[in-house]
């Protein structure tokens, strides 16, 4: 089969990459439904954008992917500083995480939330929310490592 393209394979591997993406963005929506109702239902905040399905889709959907890029820039920008300047004091052990959390929610805040008029959250639960997100991704991924790097 050297040097032969195999169609099946083909299928099989993209519709297992198919499959898994529209699973993640299922459970990822459903997830972001759940939290966006609690908060409603606690009244820590409001959700007044409401017009056709795929308005909301591009509405709320753009808030998240900003929001998104907005955190791992500002993770990789920590990180990079933390290798460049290891000697620093402030970029080592919890003194490196309060001011990574702390950039996280200023930054997200300003750069992100005040644009969007139509989502009310209050900030204290926005710094709960980044809060617990950095947590787990401290958790899962602690050392932020490069896992294909080979040495």
């Amino acid at each position: 089969m050297k040097g032969k393209f195999n169609m099946m394979s083909l299928f099989v591997v993209l519709s297992i990459f198919i499959i898994s993406g529209m699973v993640f963005l299922i459970l990822l929506a459903f997830g972001l439904y759940g939290l966006s109702r609690i908060l409603i239902f606690l009244q820590l905040g409001e959700f007044e954008y409401n017009k056709g399905f795929y308005d909301n889709l591009i509405y709320y959907g753009s808030y998240i992917l900003l929001s998104y890029f907005v955190i791992f820039c500002i993770e990789y920008t920590m990180d990079l500083l933390r290798k460049k300047l290891y000697a620093s004091p402030y970029l080592k052990g919890t003194t490196f995480h309060l001011i990574t959390y702390t950039v996280m929610v200023v930054m997200f805040y300003y750069m992100v939330h005040i644009y969007y008029t139509k989502i009310h959250i209050d900030y204290w639960v926005l710094m709960l929310i980044i809060a617990f997100l950095y947590l787990c991704k401290e958790v899962f991924y602690p050392d932020s490592e490069d896992l294909n790097r080979r040495p």
